[in-house]
């Protein structure tokens, strides 16, 4: 198989699309999930949550380069919730969307590596991208380094968050004079350039909020040859010119997340045609302004 970062590169080249959907169920928002519109059966509600996401992802599928899968959301929802998400993973992959699974796992040793067995291996929860969380220390993404250069998968190391919090810690100066996310991204990139694939690119990537475009510019010009993972675009304030420096110079080396913005816009039935529709206004609103950046 080849590479994750290979991959999503031809889908976004073929279908000349960032947007990464984001998949973050709040069953509440719409009549169709609402759970008292389900008796309050945490299956019933669940089965419906399927049922939505389906129908949006088949709506814009010819639109996203992949889909970002929020675990906490599915969790939430227990037992029910996880049968949910194995099966929007799976539709992805009958649909050939590639999927990352936002779970944001971090850890040590063997439990590091259950982790990365249970979302970068072959079960029901087994995506294309992983979401990592790296505070444990470098020697913590091993066993997902591992995972995901075996199987042909990808990471997104946390890096610079979108948060407006993000800065408590992020943003600390070191001993280095440098940023603690800036320190961190300066260890990525080391791990980044010993498995670059034959695409010229790593499968350890990062996530880069683009509510904060300086820290963004950083991050890409220190990681080159490593995907980029943008969340904060739409509801939370990050718009096409905040996060067009995550791209290279032609066009590819990173996806922009939007979730509630385009899958939660109407209590109505017509929610399938207003996804596409905001969807299709993100696409191009993105490739208009990294088309304005080359010329």
């Amino acid at each position: 198989m080849t590479g994750f970062p290979e991959r999503l590169h031809e889908r976004i080249a073929r279908l000349d699309t960032r947007v990464c959907l984001g998949i973050d169920p709040r069953p509440e928002l719409h009549p169709s999930t609402h759970p008292e519109n389900h008796g309050g059966d945490p299956a019933r509600v669940a089965r419906a949550v399927v049922a939505y996401f389906r129908s949006i992802l088949e709506a814009t599928q010819d639109l996203i380069a992949c889909a970002k899968l929020q675990s906490a959301f599915f969790e939430a929802m227990g037992i029910p919730g996880l049968i949910a998400m194995a099966q929007l993973i799976a539709y992805c992959r009958r649909l050939g969307v590639p999927t990352i699974l936002d779970a944001k796992r971090g850890d040590i040793g063997s439990t590091a590596r259950a982790y990365a067995s249970a979302y970068l291996g072959e079960g029901v929860f087994g995506s294309d991208a992983l979401t990592v969380n790296p505070l444990l220390g470098f020697d913590s993404l091993e066993p997902f380094i591992e995972a995901a250069t075996t199987n042909s998968r990808g990471l997104f190391v946390l890096v610079k968050t979108s948060n407006p919090g993000s800065g408590d810690l992020q943003d600390l100066t070191l001993e280095t004079g440098q940023s603690f996310y800036m320190e961190l991204a300066k260890g990525l990139r080391s791990l980044a350039m010993r498995h670059i694939d034959e695409s010229g690119f790593s499968p350890i990537g990062a996530v880069v909020g683009g509510t904060f475009p300086g820290a963004l510019m950083k991050v890409r010009n220190l990681l080159p040859t490593s995907l980029l993972l943008v969340p904060g675009f739409g509801t939370q304030g990050a718009d096409p010119s905040d996060v067009a420096t995550a791209f290279l110079q032609d066009g590819l080396g990173a996806v922009v997340n939007s979730g509630r913005s385009l899958t939660y816009l109407t209590k109505d039935i017509d929610y399938t045609d207003l996804a596409w529709q905001a969807t299709h206004e993100m696409r191009n609103a993105l490739n208009a302004t990294i088309e304005g950046r080359s010329q």
